[in-house]
């Protein structure tokens, strides 16, 4: 199921601009007609007091608009950050070579939670009981359904292959985050292990994990502080002001 996050203020009509720069294209489709194809925003401008979408006209709009009332068109896009946005407008005219829309008041940010990876924060493991013996294995990357990690070992030491095997299945596991970051670790009753990579370059053997059996409080807790590095790590790649205007709440 997809999660919807709102932006708002003025940080929706700075995003737009990004997309002005970046020559984004986006999907349009004209609501209560088959009507869809692309299109790009030339500018954000003022007109008739309001900020304004200034937008190409593509091929067969005119047609497709003539004969309803009212426009209702919906777009759709990728940010640079490879996430799905959208946002619907209510009118709109067309002046010269160009389409003109009142600008959106919010913008839908959405994304598939399970699937969403986030990089680790350097010093996050899992950890886990293999034989009576405690192994710790470094996080790579991290979704609220699984893991990727990494069985270090010094080269010398590198076996040919791992003691651990696809299709295993492990209980009393725990996802430790540096104690800055989170200081009580997330409890993960079970996981199983879908793949294995030998990096022998990289003395290291990475494991595809899923975690096959987590409590509804530990997985929201992990929900949360997903999210939470997810926008620390936005703050990086988004222009700065960008970051300061942005207020995301939840839909």
């Amino acid at each position: 199921m997809a999660n919807f996050e709102i932006i708002t203020g003025t940080a929706t009509i700075a995003l737009l601009d990004t997309l002005v720069s970046h020559k984004t294209r986006l999907k349009l489709s004209l609501i209560d007609s088959e009507y869809e194809s692309l299109t790009r925003i030339v500018k954000v401008a003022h007109h008739k007091s309001a900020p304004h979408l200034v937008m190409d006209i593509p091929e067969g709009f005119e047609k497709a608009a003539a004969d309803l009332d009212i426009w209702q068109m919906r777009f759709e896009f990728s940010g640079a950050d490879r996430i799905k946005y959208a946002f619907t407008t209510v009118g709109g005219e067309i002046v010269g070579n160009h389409i003109y829309l009142r600008a959106p008041q919010k913008l839908e940010r959405q994304q598939r939670r399970e699937l969403f990876r986030i990089d680790a924060p350097k010093g996050t493991h899992i950890h886990f009981s293999k034989d009576g013996k405690r192994l710790a294995l470094e996080v790579v990357n991290i979704s609220i359904g699984g893991s990727l990690a990494a069985w270090v070992q010094t080269r010398a030491d590198m076996p040919e292959n791992t003691p651990l095997a696809v299709a295993q299945r492990y209980a009393d596991v725990i996802l430790v985050f540096p104690a800055e970051i989170l200081q009580q670790p997330i409890q993960i009753d079970a996981l199983e292990i879908k793949r294995i990579e030998n990096r022998s370059q990289q003395g290291r053997f990475e494991l595809g994990l899923e975690f096959c059996k987590i409590s509804n409080n530990e997985k929201r807790r992990l929900t949360d502080l997903i999210y939470e590095l997810q926008r620390q790590q936005l703050r990086h790649r988004l222009p700065l002001d960008l970051w300061k205007m942005t207020k995301i709440k939840n839909a």
